[in-house]
Parts: C-alpha cells; sequence; structure tokens
C-alpha cells in the first residue's frame, strides 16, 4: 500500500530530523497541513469516493491515444489515466497531516503502461511521496550539519565517559580497603553508566527499517519490512539503561539520606535490597512497556512514541517520581546539615562529607535536567530546537565522566588509596634499582 510514504514521511519528520517544534512549529512560506487524525481518516474515504466517481464517469468515456496506465487510487491520491513511459505529478493532498501542499507526488506509469512497481514493497503500483515532506532544502542541510556536530560530541562524550567510568571500576575493584559498601553501591552505578555508552553505541549500529502501512477498518496500521526483533532489543536495553542510570542516582541518594539520619544504615539486608532495587527495578517498567508497545503501537523499531498514546510515560513516570523523591531527600538532607553547622555538639564524620557533596551536586543537578526535558513544549522554533539538541547531547554523554570523578577521582579515600599505591610501588623500584648498584659494586 502506499500509504507506507505517509508513514515513512511522518514518522521521519517528527521524530527522526525535526528541528522545528517536533513537528508543530509552521513556517509561513510552507503550506504545511495540520488536522486531527480522525478528521484525516473522513477525507481520505471521501477522496476514495470521489476517485471511484471520476473512473465511473469522467475517466470512463474519454478516449486515449497509445498504451496508458489505468486510472487507480492509491490509498492516499486518485490518479487519472497515464500515458506509457511518462510519469505523473500531483500536488500533495491537503488532508495528510504534515504533508506540505505546494510539494509534488509522482507516480511513474512504464512503457508496458503498468503502473512502477517497488522492488521492496509487494503493492500494485507505488507513488513517492518524498516531494511532501514539510522540509525545504535549506533547512535540512542546516539541520544535518547541526547534527553531525551533535554526534560529534555524543561519540566524544561516551568514549570519555566510558574510558572514566573504567578506570573507577578498575580502581574499586584493585584496592580493597575501597571495598565497603558504600563503594559497592558506587561501584554499581558506574557499570549502570558503562552499560548505557555501550548500549548507545550499539544502538548507531542499527539503522530504522523501512515502514509499510495499510488501512484496515478505517486506521492506518504500521509495519517494517524484514526482521525488527534486534533492533527492538536494542532499544528495549537502551531505555532500561537509561531508567536504571536514574534509578541508581534515586539509590545515592537513599543511601546517602539513611547515612545521615542513621536508618538502616549498617543493615548488610539493606544494601542488598538497594542493589537488588537499582537493577530491578528498572525491569518491572521495562517489560510492561514492552507488552504495550507490542501489543497496541507495534511500528518500527520501537525507538519513537507517539504523541497520542503516550507509552512513554511507562518509562518517564518512574524517572519523574525518583526525581521528585530525591530532591525531597536533598532538601531534607541540607536542612539537616545545616543544623549540625549551626549546633557545636553535632558533626558530620568526615568520611561522609565528600558522599554528601558529591550526592548534593549529582541529585539538582540531573534531576532538574530531567524535569526540564520532560516538561518542555512539543512545538519549539528552530534556534530552541536545535540549541536543546545540543543541551541535551551534552549532559546525556557527559553524564557517565561527571559521575566518574564526582564518585572516584576526587574521592579522598581513593586519592589516598591511590597515592599509597604508587609510593609503595616507586620505593620498590628504588629498593629494586639499589639492591642491583650494591650488587654490582660487590661485584667489582
Amino acid at each position: 500500500m502506499n500509504l507506507i510514504w505517509i508513514a515513512v514521511v511522518v514518522v521521519f519528520s517528527n521524530f527522526i530530523i525535526s528541528t522545528d517544534g517536533r513537528g508543530c512549529f509552521v513556517d509561513p512560506k510552507i503550506q504545511v497541513v495540520r488536522i486531527p487524525n480522525e478528521q484525516q481518516w473522513i477525507l481520505l474515504r471521501e477522496a476514495k469516493r470521489n476517485c471511484t466517481y471520476d473512473q465511473l464517469t469522467k475517466w470512463t468515456n474519454t478516449s486515449h491515444k497509445g498504451l496508458m496506465c489505468d486510472s487507480t487510487f492509491d490509498d492516499v491520491m486518485c490518479w487519472p489515466p497515464t500515458a506509457a513511459g511518462t510519469t505523473a505529478a500531483q500536488y500533495c493532498p491537503s488532508y495528510i497531516s504534515n504533508f506540505n501542499v505546494t510539494g509534488r507526488a509522482t507516480r511513474h506509469c512504464r512503457k508496458d503502461g503498468t503502473w512502477y512497481k517497488h522492488p521492496d514493497i509487494n503493492v500494485t503500483g507505488w507513488t513517492n511521496f518524498t516531494g511532501c515532506l514539510n522540509r525545504p532544502k535549506g533547512n535540512l542541510l542546516k539541520t544535518f550539519t547541526h547534527l553531525e556536530i551533535i554526534y560529534g560530541i555524543v561519540t566524544t562524550g561516551y568514549c570519555l565517559s566510558f574510558g572514566c567510568l573504567s578506570i573507577a571500576v578498575a580502581i574499586m575493584l584493585i584496592f580493597r580497603k575501597l571495598r565497603c559498601p558504600r563503594n559497592t553501591i558506587h561501584l554499581n552505578m558506574f557499570l549502570c553508566f558503562m552499560l548505557r555508552a555501550i548500549i548507545c553505541f550499539v544502538k548507531d549500529l542499527y539503522t530504522v527499517p523501512e515502514g509499510r502501512s495499510h488501512v484496515e477498518g478505517g486506521t492506518a496500521k504500521l509495519s517494517t519490512v524484514g526482521t525488527t526483533w534486534p533492533c527492538k532489543l536494542v532499544h528495549s536495553v537502551f531505555n532500561y539503561a537509561i531508567l536504571a542510570s536514574y534509578t541508581w542516582i534515586f539509590v545515592e541518594g537513599a543511601y546517602l539520606h539513611s547515612l545521615i539520619f542513621k536508618t538502616m544504615t549498617e543493615s548488610k539486608k539493606f544494601h542488598r535490597y538497594l542493589i537488588v532495587f537499582g537493577w530491578g527495578f528498572p525491569v518491572l517498567c521495562i517489560v510492561p512497556w514492552v507488552v504495550v508497545r507490542k501489543t497496541f503501537e507495534d511500528t518500527l523499531c520501537w525507538s519513537t512514541h507517539s504523541p497520542e498514546h503516550k507509552f512513554d510515560w511507562i518509562i518517564r513516570g518512574p524517572i519523574v517520581v525518583s526525581v521528585v523523591v530525591n530532591f525531597i531527600f536533598f532538601i531534607n538532607i541540607l536542612r539537616t546539615i545545616f543544623s549540625k553547622v549551626n549546633d557545636s555538639t553535632k558533626h558530620i564524620p568526615h568520611r561522609h562529607r565528600r558522599m554528601i557533596r558529591s550526592t548534593l551536586i549529582l541529585i539538582p543537578l540531573f534531576g532538574v535536567y530531567y524535569v526540564i526535558s520532560v516538561t518542555m513544549p512539543d512545538c519549539m522554533d528552530d534556534t530552541t530546537e536545535i540549541v536543546w539538541l545540543y543541551v541535551e547531547s551534552i549532559i546525556n554523554s557527559f553524564q557517565g565522566f561527571l559521575v566518574a570523578v564526582l564518585f572516584c577521582f576526587t574521592n579522598a579515600e581513593v586519592k589516598k588509596e591511590v597515592h599509597k599505591a604508587l609510593v609503595s610501588r616507586s620505593s620498590k623500584k628504588l629498593l629494586h634499582e639499589g639492591e642491583k648498584l650494591n650488587k654490582k659494586r660487590r661485584s667489582n
């Protein structure tokens, strides 16, 4: 069916390269269709009825010279009889949302009098709706230029994050004195952000497969050509990694809160519960999301979300809740710290101060960013959208680097152990060289 191109164009414009307000901003120089889906399908059925009427009346009695392709309705537009070996062109219809009515759709009639058939799509005739994409060439080139820069930022950020997190994990595992419940939680958070970096690189290896759609019961059903389960699996793991990263930030906040108020902090069961929660809670959210997507919106690689269904809130909702609870922890911890500063009889152990500073930086920084990201309007102008893409890319890709710096590289315990190891190694080296020198002197 030729509705495939509606689906591909709309998805492409709204979710892949869109910088005009996530599909909402209308350039006054372009006439772009914005109508509800219900009205769209009513107008589609009306267009089909009109086409059938023209086929029975206007074109039936018309005499044609030479070989012709028959008139047809391609599920979107009506095409009149067309001479063999020519390409028919029409302005894009005004009843398909996101179509630019100043663009043109084309349909080729082959020399044998049959409509061109796309080699990958088993349909009778194929219409090219690429010209209906509501993007001028200048904007596309500008967008792709920015996307290349953003891709470079993302690649650099995730590479740096992965490298620093790998060093942090190695330090935590090598030095035995660093193996304590507090650092175990840090270690798991490092591993989570490493998973996120890895899956981001793996995700880029999977291109979105070609879409195909058909009308079923007056509703457009979008499916894909070929196997899609590998890329769906990758995007499911990607969403799991995002949810898990915010869950581990929540775990850090919960642990710090219990540390300050001395509630269950020394319990081994409490530490185990936190670790199980950090890795297990995202699974409890991702599984329902997978089931819902498979049942109600099994489109492409599950890499896009329909603004109508809002299924992405199955993932976003728990993250927002964790951010809000972390803010409550944040305020409560600050209140307690100020009360202890003013009270000379109370003090915070030195070993906890660095963790408090790190966590209190992490909670508002990532929390505020995520709250802003989910409350950003769907409609933004080009400049605002591009600026937000830069902000989003920098924060997301460099999160792991910041986590490694705050919880490992600036950690007093870590610096102390690394310094001791370096001093011990250099002392052994000097001792070894001294022994060599003494042996030489004795032999002489």
